[in-house]
């Protein structure tokens, strides 16, 4: 009998954790001798908790230093080995708690240093890291929807997942013709200029929703009338071309498609022209 009251209430935690669990988790990382939190990612972390209401979000717990007194003078080094194994461990038990949210990874600087290394793997010979595995385990890597890198200093010039035009190598470059497994999840931004957009990761992450939690349907022609989100109706000459977005909570721009595509409700915030 005690066996059994046991098992129920492990069922029971189990049940009201999973229950407590977001749809969208996302991990940001801070630069370098910038105080505990997500640092320049910050702006980028809350713009996608506002595209997704209910979004969680952590900073990576390392210690973000280059040898200053200001960061317990931790060798640069040190501190990006410290921080992709932060990443790993983070980003791995939030998975096993939440196995079905979708994960996000920011990182600005040597906050994209170690996301980079924690997501890609290869190794890091320029710090002296030499497991060239992915420590992110299996299970979590298919959670991963997006990843973006700002500044980050493994940057090379060519990668597919490159925004801007920014030729130069960062300090800790990727030796070349290096490919990382998941660039189709990556974006990488250089420069300051470089445009960064929302819509990148509003649709990676519609993406997986769409796979679990989409909800209603979605109807109509390139020039007549057609409703996309469930909440409203688009009318009109078709303007939204293929992929893109055409409705959902808080959206305000196109919702009729071109033809001959139609839109579709993926979740309750996003639909798109398919």
């Amino acid at each position: 009998m005690a066996i059994r009251v046991a098992s129920l209430i492990l069922l029971l935690g189990a049940t009201l954790a999973a229950a407590q669990c977001p749809e969208v988790h996302v991990f940001g990382a801070r630069e370098t001798t910038v105080a505990s939190g997500y640092g320049s990612a910050a702006s980028v972390v809350s713009s996608i908790q506002s595209a997704f209401p209910g979004t969680t979000a952590e900073a990576i717990n390392y210690p973000a230093c280059g040898g200053q007194a200001s960061c317990g003078d931790v060798s640069y080094a040190q501190s990006v080995i410290d921080g992709v194994a932060a990443v790993a461990s983070q980003v791995n038990t939030f998975n096993s708690q939440c196995p079905n949210a979708i994960l996000v990874l920011v990182g600005y600087s040597q906050g994209g240093q170690i996301m980079d290394d924690a997501y890609c793997g290869g190794g890091d010979t320029n710090e002296g890291l030499t497991n060239t595995a992915i420590p992110i385990s299996a299970a979590a890597q298919k959670k991963i929807a997006a990843a973006i890198f700002m500044g980050d200093p493994r940057h090379i010039p060519g990668l597919s997942y490159n925004v801007g035009t920014c030729e130069a190598s960062g300090f800790a470059p990727r030796p070349a013709g290096f490919q990382c497994p998941y660039a189709a999840n990556i974006q990488s931004y250089c420069d300051a200029s470089d445009p960064y957009s929302l819509t990148f990761v509003k649709n990676k992450v519609n993406a997986m929703l769409g796979g679990s939690t989409g909800t209603g349907t979605g109807t109509g022609t390139g020039t007549g009338t057609g409703t996309g989100t469930g909440t409203g109706t688009g009318t009109g000459s078709g303007t939204v071309p293929e992929y893109g977005q055409c409705g959902g909570i808080g959206w305000t721009g196109g919702t009729v498609c071109v033809s001959p595509y139609t839109c579709q409700v993926l979740n309750s915030y996003y639909s798109q022209c398919l």
